[in-house]
């Protein structure tokens, strides 16, 4: 069945685009501008994902070339992965924020496969023979990183005019270090990206030098406060409720880390390790890498808090309590 546009604002719709993994879409909203219009986020970089958001957009009609600003959410594949092509065809104007774009830069160089992901894999435990398996599994994925220059640096407080009346910017970085949400206060709505997600929770994982659960955690302060009846996601349908969300996801992220602090109590561990005691399956290497950068976001801010403490010594990482 085609995916058709759903209208969520005044002069704003959802536009669903097709992904090839086990999360089978993404979200991407085009929202009218007094000039032409604005596209939040982009979809992955593949063909169909591209002739969906043609035919989708055109049923609006609203030809992609109409569109004058690109904002990104953040720049994770499913996300960023069409922003080039679409830049090229329409000549707009590219928004992403400061952290955001050190991240994509940091991802798309040429050999797509940065030298600190494979130490990272390595330091955490896991064997030689799945690091090769994991790489296979992201070959394709990392075809999306491709340098961007923006037009905008987005900042925490900056204000968009649309027809769907101002949106606000907040920096909500934990999912991705520069992830941005956008606030309607007119129509109490958030285009809430990978921040805010109904039916699943949003992977946190580990970055160089950065606590990116406790970010992740501080970010969900900034947006408990607002008025919000409706939350537009990155995936899934509208849906209302952020506060009874916010509570239940620091449950989830407090559980997480009881579970990591008893296997530890067991003896050290590596990160590696943890993600077998924490997955009762066992998962493929595409999978297999998310889990063990969740766990490692985990043990950093335990870490943090004092409560695991590292060792550093025996070519790869131990965790103890």
């Amino acid at each position: 069945m085609l995916n058709t546009p759903r209208q969520v604002l005044p002069g704003a719709w959802q536009i669903t685009l097709p992904l090839p993994f086990e999360l089978s879409s993404v979200n991407v909203y085009l929202v009218r501008l007094r000039d032409g219009w604005l596209l939040i986020d982009c979809g992955l970089g593949a063909e169909e994902s591209f002739e969906s958001l043609r035919s989708q957009s055109a049923s609006l009609g609203v030809p992609l070339e109409a569109i004058t600003e690109i904002l990104l959410t953040h720049t994770h594949p499913d996300h960023v992965g069409q922003a080039r092509r679409l830049l090229e065809l329409t000549g707009a104007r590219l928004s992403i924020s400061r952290d955001e774009l050190e991240q994509l830069l940091r991802l798309a160089g040429s050999d797509r496969s940065p030298v600190w992901l494979d130490r990272t894999l390595h330091q955490a435990g896991v064997p030689p023979e799945l690091v090769t398996r994991i790489e296979v599994s992201f070959d394709k994925i990392r075809r999306n990183f491709q340098e961007l220059t923006p037009d905008r640096i987005l900042e925490a407080g900056d204000v968009m005019e649309t027809a769907a009346g101002p949106l606000e910017v907040i920096l909500t970085p934990g999912h991705s270090p520069g992830h941005v949400c956008l606030y309607s206060s007119e129509h109490r709505a958030l285009f809430s990206g990978d921040h805010i997600l109904e039916t699943i929770t949003p992977n946190i994982g580990w970055l160089p030098e950065r606590d990116a659960l406790g970010e992740f955690l501080s970010s969900m302060d900034r947006v408990t406060p607002r008025e919000i009846s409706r939350l537009l996601p990155g995936h899934g349908l509208p849906f209302t409720g952020h506060r009874e969300w916010i509570v239940a996801t620091r449950r989830h992220h407090d559980e997480r880390c009881g579970q990591i602090v008893t296997s530890l109590r067991g003896g050290p561990r590596t990160a590696h390790e943890l993600v077998g005691d924490l997955w009762a399956r066992p998962l493929a290497p595409f999978h297999h890498r998310f889990a063990v950068f969740e766990v490692m976001a985990h043990l950093e801010y335990l870490r943090r808090l004092g409560r695991v403490k590292l060792e550093g010594d025996r070519g790869f990482d131990l965790w103890r309590v």
